[in-house]
């Protein structure tokens, strides 16, 4: 009898087991880039790179072949954290007081953590360096991450660990994979938010000359960018690894994508854009589409392709529905969950317009370098590129349309307003302006009430009528 009420307690005990497992909330996994275009993977068709690991994560994977991200970097982290539009957030800018997060914003991290979850950041923040602004303010139990110059330091960096400053030996990206690796195992028994965005393939091109060595023959910036892409490959499956060794990869949700598309400093002729046009800091798409892939195998089948138009903002939704956490109370989400779709890419999507600028002014300016997107049509303004630091993105997209059988042609010189059918010429080499007037206004007066609203904060002050 007793070893029969054993036998039952086992049962009942193993069946609880299951059903706590089964009910645990899943794992997230973040791993974002720097200056990774559409084209800098050998899935996306590239004939030089070597990405064996994303390339077989890409396979495996749900694809969201219609991301897009802002044109540079701090303003896309700052959706990516929040699920609002930069503007709202503070940040419209690279540098000085226009990348700080204001702090009252709530991140992912801070809303998963009050759900009960470990978090973790290894990489590049830029969203404030002040104590009020760092990540382990916003959010992060755990956090390495290099701050200000030490951006551009990738060997031997001087680090911030929790806010105290810390030298590491090795190279950047070795040592933040290391990093969150680390954070797993030691959270592997609870629930745990992992945010690896690391700061390559950004500039100055650093990297181990044994990575570069197979693309010597493709000049020495193209040789550097992809030796870099090649840690980024290495460590990305490294921790892919770590998560099938100790069982969890089964019940995490891994996203993967970029924070723009590749940069001015490091595009020559043989750079692979995929057919894409422009570069990061235009908002033509090789500056806005980025690589974007999902997969979380206890809940949704891959790999599949969606081919709905998404963005950063809808990242922090969609993290917070596959977790079952409720959005922070009180506060204007943009985006909006696109885990539907990574559950079915038929599943009902309503139309909507997304919009996008960046113009290196260190608040929003009307008009400067703007565009409106839906699932067939994108409306840019690409002018307005004015300001002194932006001179080598002016000159390198003239180089570029030269490149590309474009013509003789700078950001300055380009029509006013450009309108392209995405879903006819992703490449966007004809306009349409012309022939399209009344969507051309359409999306002109979608621009101006969004402008409205996400700059509001910035009190910008408005024209003075003419006399």
């Amino acid at each position: 009898m007793i070893r029969w009420l054993q036998h039952v307690a086992v049962c009942l005990l193993a069946v609880a087991t299951v059903h706590a497992a089964a009910a645990r909330r899943p794992n997230v996994v973040f791993f974002l880039t720097d200056d990774q275009g559409y084209g800098d993977l050998g899935f996306h068709g590239n004939p030089h790179v070597k990405t064996p690991q994303l390339d077989a994560f890409a396979r495996e994977a749900v694809k969201l072949s219609n991301f897009h991200v802002s044109p540079v970097c701090s303003p896309t982290r700052a959706s990516l954290m929040t699920g609002r539009y930069n503007f709202r957030t503070g940040v419209c800018d690279v540098f000085g007081k226009a990348t700080q997060m204001d702090p009252a914003e709530v991140t992912v991290a801070e809303a998963l953590r009050s759900a009960g979850y470990a978090t973790g950041i290894f990489g590049k923040w830029h969203l404030g360096d002040d104590p009020e602004r760092r990540p382990n303010a916003q959010g992060f139990d755990e956090a390495l991450v290099h701050t200000g110059a030490a951006m551009r330091q990738y060997f031997n960096p001087d680090l911030f660990h929790n806010g105290t400053p810390e030298k590491r030996n090795g190279y950047c990206m070795d040592i933040f994979t290391d990093a969150a690796i680390e954070f797993v195992k030691k959270n592997r028994a609870k629930p745990f938010f992992v945010y690896l965005p690391a700061n390559l393939i950004h500039t100055p091109l650093q990297v181990d000359e044994e990575l570069a060595a197979p693309y010597a023959a493709l000049g020495t910036s193209t040789s550097k960018v992809y030796g870099m892409l090649r840690s980024v490959d290495d460590n990305f499956g490294k921790l892919r690894a770590t998560l099938k060794a100790l069982g969890l990869e089964d019940n995490t949700l891994l996203l993967f994508t970029a924070d723009n598309g590749p940069c001015s400093g490091s595009v020559p002729t043989n750079r692979f854009m995929a057919g894409l046009h422009g570069l990061k800091g235009t908002v033509y798409e090789n500056g806005i589409r980025v690589p974007c892939f999902a997969r979380w195998p206890a809940a949704f089948k891959s790999p599949a392709k969606v081919t709905r138009l998404a963005a950063h903002i809808d990242v922090m939704p969609t993290i917070l529905e596959a977790c079952g956490v409720a959005a922070p109370a009180g506060v204007k989400l943009d985006g909006r969950s696109f885990l539907s779709l990574l559950r079915n890419p038929a599943a009902d999507w309503p139309e909507r317009t997304l919009f996008f600028q960046w113009d290196s002014g260190q608040q929003p300016r009307r008009g400067h370098a703007w565009c409106a997107v839906t699932e067939r049509w994108k409306l840019a303004q690409p002018c307005g590129m004015d300001a002194p630091n932006q001179k080598h993105i002016r000159d390198r997209y003239a180089e570029l349309c030269r490149l590309q059988g474009r013509g003789e042609r700078s950001i300055e010189g380009a029509p006013r307003h450009e309108l392209y059918d995405l879903a006819a010429d992703p490449g966007e080499t004809k306009n349409l302006a012309s022939q399209q007037p009344a969507i051309v206004e359409k999306m002109k007066k979608q621009y101006e009430a969004w402008f409205d609203d996400v700059a509001a904060r910035w009190r910008e002050p408005k024209p003075n009528p003419s006399p």
